[in-house]
């Protein structure tokens, strides 16, 4: 029962998100002419009652109080009661403790008590969370313009029933969002909301202390006694200004190239250089001490820069060098009432500058069409941009079109066709408006009321997140294929290193009595021959081309020990005589070594180099079939 609370979030998530219509679109004038009495409703009106020639349901609802809010004569409208529904959970909750009770009674007096008491904390949450006082649900979707629509949700509870936890953790009143003085230009995604931590943990406390049993109470007051001791706990919760949100940017002056496993050679995936950032409200520098006198201490004086920029000071941890060529230079810093812990230096300083008055993301020209006349004081603020949209299509454009150059290559024509639908469907419509969005929540009297100014498909920013989610199912498929067409080439490319190899075994045999090198240094006796260390390294083991890299000696390949030592011309042709598989640094095996190797590796095919040095790809069930004694 105690994570009620958390469906009925994903929920109100995805109604938010998700309901944004599908039929004919509502014209602007529609929304000129709307009632005076609809845009504007008196505080006095009795929300529950319907207005002068509107009927009321003969079973008492919600509808009037959760309609004020939303737009008719839209796209989308739903209205859903829950009072019937709530009030049989009540019902149905009852006879679940009956039964409980009866199951009990088979039991030890103990095992009565723990059933008992796990029935009683459960009721108390449910209806201590507050989610039995919802009333009703309700949405809409106008369309503003033709490609600018709003959507409204209305989570309803009656005015004298506010006093649950999820109507507690929202905040109180709606106030100026201060997060915009935080958002850069290049915000692409960000939410900053009211989160009362300090209210929810004092439900927890309450909460505990009447459902649960005395010595959970007892050890749940230590703790806290101790962590007051260690860190002063409750003055740091108190310290707390009840907002918390993150935010992702992406900076077009800065592209990374992305590099992935196995990728198609001329594939070339680059995006700006992203960036995030963790934001915390606080009332007071208590936590803000308590951080810095870690960071200033002299443990953590290599590894912490100290900078001073527009008042503010930064500190930056340094970190070890990442394969991806991206600024990543973690920063803490105090701006104004927030905490702000960004992944680069460059971004602290971008929200800096933000909040000394340089033009943020609240000036940018998207954020201004999104944001329109919608009155932006609330409880929460979130932004979706439509750059995110358009460099994922970027993106997909670019692994589509190896994909399909794979496909000819291969001669493919299922993977031809396929290619075809994606590109009518996706790729050929790239010009089409990316969703954005732009949601403000605010807490009502009677419950919550989220409006949004949506662009892009009919269904707004729910379509743009299913295209995302079905391209990239799309990209799924298409990139196992690419890595196939990726993995043939490798394959090829390991069998040459064994020819070469071959080559350079031929020479030793011929300047040492036609004798094959001894099992235990025949890497050394070839790596003298070939003097190229990298062909040791299958392009299929990049583990082993790193350490040769390094400097290191490392193989990828191994000797068939039942040939090590012995004449190569008193040898089968067709015996084995080396394959791949990582056995170290003149490694020797056998049929199990090269069985082992294709058990835990990730190709259909291992290449082997022969006697007579031929060299053929052989499956995992052709190996035993192979000559591997002279």
């Amino acid at each position: 029962m105690k994570k009620a609370p958390i469906y009925l979030s994903i929920a109100l998530g995805s109604l938010l998100i998700g309901w944004n219509g599908c039929g004919k679109e509502t014209t602007t004038e529609e929304v000129v002419s709307e009632p005076e009495e609809k845009k504007n409703p008196s505080p006095a009106r009795v929300t529950h009652v319907a207005p002068a020639g509107k009927k009321n349901s003969a079973v008492p609802n919600s509808f009037w109080a959760v309609d004020r809010h939303l737009d008719q004569g839209g796209s989308f409208y739903l209205y859903l009661s829950t009072e019937q529904i709530l009030a049989k959970l009540d019902g149905y909750l009852d006879t679940a403790s009956q039964f409980m009770d009866a199951m009990a009674a088979q039991f030890g007096e103990g095992e009565q008590q723990m059933f008992s008491m796990a029935m009683d904390m459960g009721r108390t949450a449910y209806e201590q969370s507050g989610i039995r006082d919802v009333s009703g649900f309700g949405a809409s979707s106008f369309a503003l313009e033709k490609d600018l629509s709003r959507t409204v949700m209305v989570v309803h509870h009656y005015a004298d029933k506010r006093d649950g936890l999820i109507w507690k953790l929202a905040g109180g009143q709606p106030h100026e969002q201060g997060a915009l003085k935080l958002w850069p230009t290049d915000t692409v995604l960000a939410m900053q909301g009211d989160l009362d931590v300090a209210a929810g943990f004092a439900w927890l406390q309450k909460f505990m202390t009447s459902t649960a049993p005395p010595e959970t109470v007892a050890e749940m007051a230590k703790t806290l006694a101790e962590w007051n001791q260690q860190f002063n706990f409750q003055n740091l919760l108190n310290s707390l200004g009840g907002e918390l949100g993150f935010m992702i940017t992406l900076d077009a002056k800065k592209r990374v190239a992305l590099e992935m496993p196995d990728m198609p050679e001329g594939l070339k995936l680059d995006v700006p250089e992203p960036g995030a950032a963790i934001v915390l409200k606080v009332k007071n520098d208590e936590l803000l001490k308590m951080a810095t006198a870690q960071l200033e201490s002299p443990q953590a004086a290599e590894q912490v820069t100290k900078l001073v920029d527009n008042g503010v000071t930064l500190y930056t941890l340094a970190v070890p060098e990442l394969p991806v060529k991206i600024d990543v230079s973690p920063t803490f810093m105090k701006t104004g009432d927030y905490l702000v812990l960004t992944t680069s230096l460059s971004l602290a300083k971008k929200i800096v500058a933000v909040q000394n008055g340089q033009p943020g993301l609240a000036a940018t020209a998207e954020f201004k069409r999104l944001a329109g006349d919608m009155d932006l004081k609330g409880n929460q603020l979130h932004f979706l941009s439509s750059r995110l949209g358009t460099e994922y299509g970027k993106l997909m454009e670019e692994i589509v079109k190896a994909a399909e150059a794979e496909a000819k290559k291969e001669g493919n024509p299922v993977a031809d066709e396929m290619l075809k639908l994606m590109k009518q469907w996706y790729i050929d419509d790239e010009d089409a408006p990316k969703p954005s969005q732009l949601a403000v929540m605010r807490v009502t009297p009677e419950g919550f009321v989220f409006e949004s100014r949506n662009t892009g498909e009919a269904f707004g920013v729910s379509a743009g997140m299913s295209l995302v989610a079905v391209t990239g199912i799309g990209a799924s498929m298409l990139l196992p294929a690419l890595a196939t067409a990726k993995q043939k080439a490798n394959l090829v490319k390991s069998q040459n290193n064994l020819r070469q190899l071959y080559f350079a075994l031929a020479g030793f045999v011929a300047d040492n009595d036609g004798m094959v090198p001894a099992g235990d240094k025949w890497c050394d006796a070839l790596n003298a021959e070939v003097n190229a260390p990298v062909v040791f390294a299958s392009p299929l083991d990049p583990f082993t081309l790193e350490l040769i890299n390094e400097g290191e000696k490392a193989s990828s390949y191994a000797m068939n020990s039942a040939v090590a030592g012995k004449k190569l011309d008193d040898l089968n042709p067709k015996t084995v005589l080396l394959f791949e598989a990582d056995l170290g640094w003149n490694g020797t095996g056998g049929l199990q070594q090269a069985q082992e190797a294709m058990r835990f590796g990730l190709v259909p095919t291992m290449p082997v180099v022969f006697a007579d040095g031929t060299s053929i790809q052989v499956s995992a069930e052709d190996l035993g079939t192979l000559r591997w004694t002279p």
